[in-house]
């Protein structure tokens, strides 16, 4: 019961996020909202025990492509 709670508690901050992420027009906000979303992914599979695939999620999704993104910004 506990766990389905942290699970829809967790997806209702994602769907928040994604919300942020289309009204958004800055494209920082948008690469910093798009890391907080992968990164409430990964928690989201955590809590369903899938730890391998929520290690590739935080370490690409969150990690690789928005340092990446950042960095195209700069340029």
């Amino acid at each position: 019961a506990v766990e389905a709670l942290i699970v829809n508690v967790l997806l209702a901050l994602m769907a928040a996020v994604a919300l942020a992420i289309v009204v958004q027009s800055t494209l920082f906000a948008v690469v910093v909202l798009g890391g907080a979303y992968s990164f409430l992914m990964a928690t989201v599979l955590v809590a369903m025990d899938a730890v391998d695939v929520a290690m590739t999620e935080a370490s690409v999704g969150a990690g690789i492509s928005t340092v990446l993104l950042l960095g195209a910004l700069v340029l």
